[in-house]
């Protein structure tokens, strides 16, 4: 059975309700959709989530952690072609302190030579719907 939870942004998400045009990628119980805030010199940063609400990496069944972290592994290896990237980085979000919405998630971030990432993203300014539509499609035909 499949958990939702209705004010989770994620799960509207991942049920087609919300933002279906963002979704760069859908498998069967994962989505992959570009982060709200785009960091300046890493673009093309996107989230990897469960369709079911989940909270906790560590609780996940098998399969579906297994299931995200296939999809995580296939966006990494289409990042170079989709944004350019020389590599990329990968977090995951398990209740955080600083995390706002309770949804686990991996993000996954373009790398790029003399990025000097900074961890938490300093940018944190909103993108622009188009930029996030443009970084989907990218993302998408880099993954067919």
């Amino acid at each position: 059975m499949e958990v939702v939870n209705s004010s989770c942004p994620f799960c509207e998400i991942g049920r087609g309700v919300l933002d279906a045009d963002l979704v760069a990628f859908r498998a069967t119980n994962v989505f992959v959709v570009p982060t709200l805030k785009q960091r300046r010199l890493n673009s093309g940063q996107v989230l990897v989530c469960p369709v079911s609400h989940e909270t906790s990496l560590y609780r996940l069944q098998i399969d579906l952690r297994n299931e995200l972290f296939e999809v995580a592994a296939a966006v990494m290896a289409a990042a170079p072609r989709a944004f350019g990237a020389v590599g990329t980085t990968v977090l995951v979000n398990d209740n955080a302190p600083d995390q706002t919405l309770e949804h686990l998630h991996v993000h996954v971030i373009p790398r790029f030579a003399a990025d000097n990432l900074v961890i938490p993203n300093v940018d944190g300014i909103p993108a622009p719907r188009s930029l996030r539509l443009e970084l989907a499609s990218k993302l998408r035909a880099a993954m067919e």
